[in-house]
């Protein structure tokens, strides 16, 4: 049981340097009074603050830090389970977040987030939406279990039955599910890697079983024709290199050809310089009658023997042009008929590197045929060697398919466990056998707080509302008041569940304005007569504008003031 001691805070909200205190252990029902803005539904913030981080309102985390001081606040919270005394200190500005046992700060963890999932789920054991369906009951922030969704309806439940724990199981079980999915997959995979190299390696040794000797007979006769291969092409490149040699030596004389051509064509350039002078005196004396120095008439005999003398010279040096490019042309094809010669040789070449690279590969043939010869007549040995690696394969294979056996039915095992922890599986079966006991106590109180209706809620928590004349309804459709009832029923219910199981079994219960506006006269009374008859081990708070009315229906009374800006307690 989770026994709340007092809660402290400063500089939250309203609440300035100066700590309010509230005891909750030192009294079984007490009012808490004050005008509206006094600060009196802050504990109700302070409270779900200190315990999960947020408050109960709708009040962002900075909004929290009194608006004066702008720093410094703190909440502490004293609770004890069992015979262990905790104690939770969580602070803005600075950043604060503590729990102490008995004194000692527990060890925080990697964030602060694993740390609230330590004090949730290993300390209290209660989560916020379950705190706030057995221990607070408020005006503005609270969602009425019938408001829930199925999911949050079931989360709920499962607290209060202490149930959760199969939840958590079936999480930590998909996780081993999933690791036993990828180990069932790898041996998967590896069967089929040991089937395959068996069946290599089964092919390899009926290959070995064919006839040696024929195989080796064949590899000699292949032998045989590559060495006479290499001779006819050794051959055939001894008679072209001669071939080269051959016309080669035609091309001895290229150069001296070359140069005789050159020499050619310098003298042929000479004569025809001469011809071009001879031809430009002819042209002078046919077009000229005076000699353009002296301006004296030329003699046409001296003219006529001079042309003639001219014309002679001119066609002698025709004639030497002639012979001397017979010469050059007869030069010129010589030339070309040693280029063909060149091409031809590097032709011959070309086939000789051809020819000799095929020789070298028929080499290489041959080493590598000696070489599988040479392992064909280990053929003994080699058998012996391979039938011990496939005896080998067929050990791991086996292996592997023992330990696929193992996985397949721990799998089978899981998927069994999975599905008894499934939400339809034993939790289920578990919130079956207390349907009935959650139906008994919630119409008990319904009927205490003179609400006649019969009200139930099956294993999925679908509730059916009927009258006493059995017509059904909706939660719905009932009005604020009448849906109050069934909000206190289910209240009063769910803490007599944790009380049946001691899972979240509490001391604590704050009400906010449960009287101001939902409940009438009668509605009132019957409520207070509930909480009055409620077990000693029970602190009941009750927040309400209605202090003139409530007071002295309570032991103690708390009473929240304004006071220079600034919230605090009034002594009463």
């Amino acid at each position: 049981m989770i026994t709340f001691k007092k809660i402290s805070w400063s500089n939250f909200l309203s609440t300035g340097d100066n700590p309010t205190t509230v005891f909750f252990d030192r009294s079984p029902t007490t009012l808490i009074i004050g005008e509206n803005g006094s600060g009196k539904s802050t504990i109700l913030d302070a409270l779900t603050f200190g315990l999960f981080g947020k408050a109960y309102r709708n009040i962002n985390k900075p909004q929290l830090v009194n608006t004066i001081n702008e720093k410094g606040l703190l909440v502490e919270i004293e609770f004890t389970i069992g015979k262990k005394n905790y104690t939770v200190r969580r602070g803005v500005k600075p950043n604060l977040f503590e729990v102490h046992l008995n004194g000692k700060l527990i060890d925080q963890l990697a964030n602060n987030r694993d740390y609230q999932d330590y004090l949730e789920k290993v300390i209290l054991k209660l989560n916020y939406k379950s705190f706030t369906q057995i221990v607070l009951l408020g005006s503005s922030s609270f969602e009425p279990f019938m408001q829930l969704k199925q999911s949050d309806r079931r989360a709920i439940v499962e607290d209060l039955l202490d149930i959760q724990i199969f939840s958590t199981m079936n999480t930590v079980l998909k996780k081993k599910n999933l690791e036993l999915k990828d180990d069932l997959g790898t041996l998967e995979v590896e069967k089929g890697l040991y089937n395959q190299k068996i069946k290599i390696q089964e092919d390899y040794i009926e290959r070995l079983k064919v006839d040696n000797e024929s195989v080796i007979s064949q590899k000699e006769k292949d032998i045989e024709n590559y060495r006479k291969t290499i001779n006819e092409e050794t051959d055939t490149v001894a008679a072209l290199q001669t071939e080269i040699g051959t016309l080669g030596e035609k091309l001895t004389n290229e150069d001296s050809v070359k140069k005789k051509t050159k020499e050619y064509n310098k003298v042929q350039n000479k004569i025809g310089a001469k011809k071009s002078e001879v031809d430009k005196q002819r042209e002078f004396f046919t077009k000229n009658d005076d000699c353009p120095v002296c301006e004296q008439p030329i003699n046409e005999t001296f003219k006529k023997t001079r042309n003639t003398q001219l014309l002679d010279q001119s066609k002698k040096y025709d004639d030497a042009i002639d012979d001397i490019q017979s010469e050059i042309d007869s030069l010129e094809q010589t030339l070309r008929e040693f280029q063909e010669i060149g091409q031809s040789i590097v032709e011959k070449n070309k086939k000789v590197a051809a020819l000799q690279s095929y020789i070298d590969s028929l080499d290489e043939n041959i080493k590598k045929t000696t070489h599988e010869i040479q392992k064909l007549r280990d053929k003994k040995k080699l058998d012996n060697t391979e039938k011990d690696e496939l005896k080998l394969l067929q050990q791991n294979l086996e292996e592997c398919l023992q330990d696929y056996a193992k996985l397949t039915e721990q799998k089978q095992l899981y998927d069994y466990a999975h599905e008894l922890l499934r939400d339809t599986g034993i939790k289920t079966k578990i919130i079956k056998q207390y349907v009935p006991i959650i139906n008994k106590y919630v119409n008990k109180y319904l009927n205490e707080l003179d609400f006649l209706i019969n009200f139930s809620i099956d294993e999925n928590f679908n509730e059916t509302i009927r009258s006493q004349y059995r017509d059904e309804f909706t939660y719905s459709s009932f009005s604020e008041g009448e849906k109050m009832r069934i909000d206190l029923a289910l209240l009063f219910t769910w803490r007599q569940v944790a009380k049946l199981k001691n899972s979240v079994n509490t001391n604590l219960l704050i009400m906010d304005e449960v009287f101001d506006s939902s409940l009438d006269a009668d509605g009132t009374d019957a409520f207070l007569k509930i909480i009055n008859t409620m077990d000693e081990n029970t602190n009941v708070f009750v927040i309400s504008h209605k202090g003139e009315i409530l007071y002295d229906k309570f032991l103690s009374t708390i009473k929240f003031v304004k006071e220079k800006n600034f919230s605090k307690i009034e002594t009463v």
